[in-house]
């Protein structure tokens, strides 16, 4: 089946074209969890803690960045540019770099100084090569490589790192919740549909939307005040 034949169908409201308006509402879904949890970031303006403004910084961004896949990516692709899909990407890729940063404030008292003064750079060349291939091949692949890299390869293993050194719950959540993403990656990259409504994007986004809802109840273990997460 050809990758076109599995879209949501365009829908015509009077003159106005809508394109793949399950998977438009469908990402829109994780961009609401993500508004959703930065209102609740910021209404923990109290916490002191050092990956409190990473953390908060992480859920705006990818909630500007898949408020923008939904409408300029799918819903209103029919008047905008397709290089508007770009803004998406490259709010997921600015995000993945503030939950590294948070996720290093987080263990930075449990590392040596050196590695603490290393990562930051190392966080900083994987957002500039990931960007710049974003805009130099316009390819959706570069994202995928970038999230599994920047989750799986370096944040993963930070809260591992701080759940065997302190046992706390905030980092067990996060690790519960990068284990859970492989679902929706498999959906995605195997092309997993049931229909043309509700099809391998629509059924992925879904996911992600859980993913997310996980990973806010991590983080916000670990920023609340008072908390020992």
């Amino acid at each position: 089946m050809e990758a076109d034949s599995i879209l949501n169908p365009t829908q015509f409201i009077g003159s106005f074209e809508w394109r793949e308006p399950v998977t438009t509402l469908t990402d829109f879904l994780v961009a609401l969890v993500c508004w959703t949890a930065f209102y609740f970031f910021q209404r923990q303006k109290s916490s002191s803690h050092v990956s409190y403004p990473w953390f908060r910084s992480y859920f705006l961004v990818f909630a500007i960045g898949m408020t923008s896949a939904a409408w300029l990516g799918h819903g209103f692709q029919a008047y905008v540019s397709p290089k508007t899909k770009m803004i998406g990407w490259i709010c997921g890729a600015t995000g993945i770099g503030f939950l590294q940063m948070g996720s290093l404030r987080a263990i930075e008292e449990l590392i040596k100084p050196s590695l603490r003064k290393v990562l930051p750079y190392v966080f900083f060349f994987e957002w500039l090569v990931a960007v710049s291939l974003m805009i130099g091949l316009f390819d959706f692949r570069v994202t995928q490589v970038n999230s599994a890299f920047g989750l799986v390869g370096l944040v993963l293993p930070m809260h591992i790192y701080r759940y065997l050194k302190t046992k706390k719950a905030g980092s067990k959540w996060i690790i519960g919740a990068l284990a859970y993403s492989l679902i929706p990656g498999i959906v995605y990259s195997n092309q997993i549909s049931i229909s043309r409504w509700f099809n391998y994007h629509d059924i992925s986004h879904v996911l992600m939307a859980v993913f997310m809802t996980f990973m806010f109840m991590g983080l916000h273990r670990i920023i609340s005040p008072n908390s020992t997460n």
